[in-house]
């Protein structure tokens, strides 16, 4: 079952158990209603004749003569017929509308003759609405002590055709059940509608989803212009899928450049391998093709060893151990062992205060060495790089700057991708990876610190690493 359906067919249902219950409500006190008057109008008419009749200590007169009695005088279907009998069930009047001819009158009659003493009951039989009354005197004398008008006990029956009743109840039935049906179906109609309206852009995203191949994560879902869940959940979910395909690109890039740099060195060694075998060598010439052998594996080892590293996940990835660091001591002690490295270059430190940071030693000098060892190949012989230090707030700033050529300003975002180098590196003929930068970021991000630059073609560079203060 669909959606649509099912959210139809939950409301729907829903609805209707509404509109039953409304409308036998309004059945109920419609019918009440009819009742009650139909009701009060035969109480009325029951009070009348009972008020009629005399009830003494020992006897109970019945004298129309002596009142004015119009009860039962029309002969109309729906006007009142009253009945009395004595204590022997005995016909002692009944009104003038009535025919002992009359199958119905004859009914009434026998209804009479056999009704209960009570006061004040209600009752239906057949076509007629009845209400019953019994007198009787407290201390009746003896029959033959009584005139024809006295009596020991009367009881009164009071009736009225209740067909027009039925019929109105009848009526009002069929009404309230052809409302509720109507009201219902067009109200399903109206739902089904409306929602399968509301829901047409989750179909439209399964459709535009369905066209998926995942190659190159090209496609988005559509955006409703309601503002609405769905609206989110559809920005949401191509935000999902820009990243995926941002993500997706970054990796092409990554496996071919990995590709491209791995060619270099497996191909000096095949070169070198091939150019040895092909005479034999006085061994000098064999030294030198075993030197160019180690360092062309050391430099492969070096590219599979930043590849396993760059292509770990944060997940993945085990949380480095962390100790307290202070930088007035480490960084001197650091760049000690640069000094024979530099190739002229004068390395200076400038510590401000005691900053101290709780990191991992090692990460930490895997990422000073790439940034100093950049610095040191991009900046003219002689020229001063300055590594300084210095609590920043809630952070301890460590940069790194230089006086080399400078970086672009359309390249200072993609200088921290894997394998990518600028023009200006690659026309300055020193060789490099373009893994070192992307290493630092890396190492900055495991460190829960960040990693800029600011740069001046012409000028240098300035990278900053900003690691969170020990507390």
């Amino acid at each position: 079952m669909t959606l649509v359906n099912r959210v139809s067919l939950f409301f729907q249902m829903a609805l209707g158990l509404c509109l039953l219950g409304y409308s036998l409500a309004t059945w109920s006190v419609v019918r009440h209603h009819l009742y009650a008057e139909f009701d009060g109008q035969l109480q009325h008419a029951l009070n009348v004749l009972v008020a009629a009749i005399e009830v003494e200590d020992d006897e109970v007169k019945w004298q129309p003569w002596d009142h004015t009695i119009t009860l039962g005088d029309d002969t109309a279907a729906d006007e009142v017929r009253w009945v009395l009998v004595d204590e022997q069930r005995h016909l002692v009047d009944h009104s003038e509308n009535m025919s002992p001819m009359v199958p119905a009158d004859q009914e009434l009659l026998r209804l009479a003759e056999r009704m209960k003493k009570e006061h004040g009951e209600f009752h239906d039989v057949g076509r007629w609405r009845i209400a019953t009354w019994h007198l009787s005197a407290p201390h009746p004398k003896p029959k033959s002590e009584r005139s024809a008008d006295e009596f020991a006990e009367i009881s009164v029956l009071m009736a009225r055709d209740s067909t027009a009743l039925h019929r109105n109840l009848a009526s009002l039935t069929v009404l309230v059940l052809s409302l509720l049906g109507t009201f219902w179906t067009l109200t399903g109609v109206l739902g089904r509608f409306y929602c399968r309206r509301a829901l047409k852009p989750v179909q439209q995203m399964a459709e535009r989803a369905s066209t998926a191949t995942g190659e190159g994560f090209a496609v988005r879902l559509p955006v409703s212009p309601a503002r609405d869940e769905l609206t989110d959940l559809a920005t949401s979910f191509n935000g999902l899928l820009d990243r995926l395909q941002q993500s997706f690109q970054q990796q092409q890039r990554f496996t071919g450049d990995a590709a491209h740099q791995l060619r270099t060195p497996l191909t000096v060694l095949r070169g070198e391998i091939d150019l040895a075998l092909r005479r034999p060598r006085p061994t000098e010439e064999y030294r030198q093709v075993l030197a160019t052998l180690s360092e062309q594996t050391a430099t492969l080892q070096e590219i599979v060893e930043v590849l396993l590293f760059l292509a770990r996940t944060d997940g993945s990835a085990a949380p480095p151990e962390q100790t307290e660091v202070r930088l007035a001591t480490w960084l001197p002690e650091f760049v000690q062992h640069w000094h024979t490295r530099s190739g002229g270059s004068a390395i200076r430190i400038e510590v401000q205060g005691t900053p101290v940071v709780t990191t991992s030693p090692p990460l930490l000098k895997q990422l000073l060495e790439n940034l100093v060892s950049n610095a040191v190949k991009y900046s003219p012989p002689g020229s001063p790089v300055l590594v300084q230090a210095k609590t920043d707030g809630g952070q301890v700033a460590i940069t790194v700057e230089d006086r080399g050529p400078g970086i672009a300003a359309e390249d200072q975002q993609a200088i921290f991708e894997p394998f990518f180098r600028s023009a200006a590196a690659r026309r300055s003929g020193v060789v490099g990876t373009g893994l070192g930068l992307a290493i630092v970021a890396r190492i900055s991000s495991s460190l829960g610190g960040t990693v800029s630059v600011e740069s001046v073609p012409g000028q240098g560079s300035r990278f900053t690493v900003m690691l969170p203060v020990s507390t």
